[in-house]
């Protein structure tokens, strides 16, 4: 690919990361909702989709980290400053949001994996330890969701290149 540079491929990555993580949650509710201890290999699924979903997300935030120091230059045609000379609001918005509400992101994706690998069958045998990761789970795909959208909407008015 011709006239791609590193920082490029970096937000590539970090893209399909955002998809990955968003696409393994909804995995995550399904195997809460449809499995039960009995469905073979569930409980191994589960750990290694949360073992892989945390691993995901500090990559996502480090390739987020990487992007942000060209988005954050003041150069006229750098991405902030297009953006905010387009739509301050989105700027000040959606990206601002973004930026801090990841950052807790991978540490809720390592406390559920810790209970899952913690709890393992009684995830699917005790109802309140299996209510409460349907709802932690739940609620961190909807997070996601959220910050995903709020990092899609300034990446439409100019991308981090």
């Amino acid at each position: 690919m011709v006239g791609f540079t590193p920082l490029d491929y970096t937000m590539y990555t970090h893209s399909f990361l955002t998809i990955f993580s968003i696409m393994i949650g909804a995995i995550f509710v399904a195997l809460f909702v449809f499995a039960n201890e009995q469905r073979k290999g569930a409980m191994k699924a589960l750990m290694i989709l949360a073992l892989g979903t945390t691993v995901a997300l500090f990559a996502l935030n480090i390739t987020g980290l990487i992007g942000y120091t060209d988005y954050r230059l003041t150069a006229p045609d750098s991405p902030k400053s297009v953006i905010l000379g387009l739509n301050p609001f989105v700027h000040e918005v959606y990206f601002s949001t973004m930026e801090y509400l990841s950052i807790p992101g991978p540490i809720w994706a390592t406390m559920i994996t810790w209970l899952i690998w913690h709890y393992k069958e009684q995830i699917f045998t005790n109802t309140a330890i299996k209510n409460t990761m349907r709802v932690l789970v739940t609620l961190a795909v909807s997070y996601a969701i959220v910050i995903a959208f709020s990092g899609i909407v300034p990446t439409r008015l100019e991308a981090v290149h």
